[in-house]
């Protein structure tokens, strides 16, 4: 069993062996060699990590730091098996992010003819876990003019989405079956023909057959240990890992955090950060929640997956167009946001009148007109077989009344908040988003998951100033 890291940490990884005291040598073909007197760390120009020494107790601390850094241990290195002699046109199929807690998965699929790979041999394409950020990102420019929008399909699952699969599906295997499947049938729905795709082998082999369809079924599917070995999975996992950095780029750039990684004690230190600005449920916007630092981070309190895929349609067509992953993600994602933040804010609201009005905060802390509008909902509602507190009937025009009123701004709210206009103008921006992601109306920008992350921040950090954390139901 050797270890994998990728080219971009191999600086942090010399800073850390620093910091326990090693010291370091030259040697052809490798980063370099860190030395103590029991312990010996070869780190090669392939991201390949050897050990030896007989400390076999610091050696686990490293390879620890190692995996919170995306270090993964690998069986074989692909050298070690022999060479994949395909030929002729074939799709390839690759992922990158199943061992990251934080970020999509992206699974990407490749469409080449001998042309085509010759071509692609000049640019000396290999897999994308031997190259570094810069020459991915180059690479993947240069495969994507090569290709044509006809050969390549990249299916990047949000966290969200991929959280919500995991629990329809209960297993990251099917996961990864179902996507591998739909890339491949959306590359063969281009009309090129192609009677051969490879993929690396993966748990049992029927996950990614038995997901195939109609055009799928007709083909030859080989799964094998390594499968980077040929070109056209090469290839994929370099356009995989592309827009695996892109999103994570996109994640950190909208949450303002630098999310790391792999799933070690890094990837604990953010996540524990993420909750106390966003909440514990937001969580699944930005994370696998099924890996275990959930609840290492939460503290053991358990993160709700809301919502379900139950339609078959989900299963059997993917948006092609990236505009349209990006608005269904966007709602997904965006609901979940404003869900969770409602949750606490109603709590928020109800123990700020109760803590100035006492029992009969309702009454006096509510104007008529909106315990109207509440009480018949919840009227409503127990029709419907469901009892709804009084405070669980509002919604976010109601919060703004309630909060807006000018003696309860005076000698409660102003106390939280400080800015009356500042706060409604938050609390306008969020319904807006809310409306119509609940109503599916116009489409969403970029931008504007930014400006409500903003409002949600910034509404949360002043309720936070006023209560403990356990109030939100995350722990101190």
């Amino acid at each position: 069993m050797t270890i994998q890291i990728p080219l971009e940490s191999v600086e942090i990884l010399k800073e850390y062996l620093e910091k326990r005291g090693f010291n370091f040598e030259d040697r052809p073909h490798q980063f370099f060699l860190a030395r103590k007197p029991d312990v010996v760390v070869n780190v090669y120009k392939t991201g390949k990590i050897v050990f030896g020494g007989k400390d076999h107790a610091e050696i686990e601390e490293i390879k620890k730091f190692l995996k919170s850094i995306g270090a993964e241990e690998v069986e074989k290195d692909s050298k070690d098996y022999p060479p994949l002699s395909l030929k002729g046109p074939r799709i390839g199929t690759d992922e990158v992010g199943k061992g990251d807690y934080f970020g999509p998965l992206v699974i990407a699929g490749v469409l080449i003819d001998e042309k085509i790979e010759e071509e692609l041999k000049r640019l000396k394409v290999k897999d994308s876990k031997s190259l570094s950020e810069t020459t991915i990102r180059s690479l993947a420019h240069d495969i994507r003019s090569i290709l044509g929008k006809e050969r390549y399909e990249i299916l990047w699952i949000s966290p969200i989405k991929y959280n919500l699969l995991h629990k329809k599906l209960g297993n990251v295997n099917k996961i990864l079956g179902w996507a591998h499947a739909r890339v491949i049938e959306n590359l063969l729905g281009n009309g090129i023909e192609c009677n051969l795709a490879i993929a690396d082998q993966f748990g049992d082999p029927g996950y990614i057959k038995n997901a195939l369809m109609e055009k799928g079924r007709k083909i030859e599917l080989i799964q094998v240990p390594k499968a980077e070995r040929d070109i056209a999975v090469a290839t994929a996992s370099i356009l995989a890992r592309d827009k695996f950095l892109w999103k994570m780029e996109d994640l950190s750039e909208t949450y303002k955090l630098d999310f790391p990684r792999g799933a070690g004690e890094k990837v604990d230190e953010v996540g524990r950060e993420f909750v106390k600005l966003y909440g514990v449920n937001t969580l699944q916007n930005v994370a696998k929640i099924h890996f275990s630092n959930t609840l290492r981070i939460t503290g053991g309190v358990n993160v709700e997956v809301k919502g379900d895929i139950d339609s078959e349609m989900y299963f059997t067509t993917v948006p092609k167009e990236e505009s349209l992953k990006f608005q269904e993600e966007f709602k997904l994602e965006c609901f979940n946001l404003i869900s969770s933040f409602e949750q606490e804010l109603r709590a928020f609201i109800e123990s700020k009148l109760r803590e100035y009005y006492g029992d009969n905060w309702w009454n006096e802390g509510v104007s008529e007109e909106v315990r109207k509008k509440a009480e018949k909902r919840i009227v409503q509602e127990r029709r419907k077989g469901r009892n709804v507190k009084q405070i669980d009937a509002l919604d976010f025009s109601h919060y703004e009344i309630i909060i807006g009123n000018s003696k309860n701004w005076k000698e409660i709210f102003s106390k939280v908040f400080r800015d009356k206009n500042t706060t409604i103008g938050y609390l306008r921006t969020i319904k807006d988003i809310r409306d119509r992601v609940a109503h599916s109306r116009c489409d969403f920008t970029p931008e504007e998951k930014i400006q409500l992350i903003g409002a949600i921040s910034y509404l949360r950090n002043m309720m936070l100033g006023q209560s403990t954390l356990d109030s939100f139901g995350i722990g101190e």
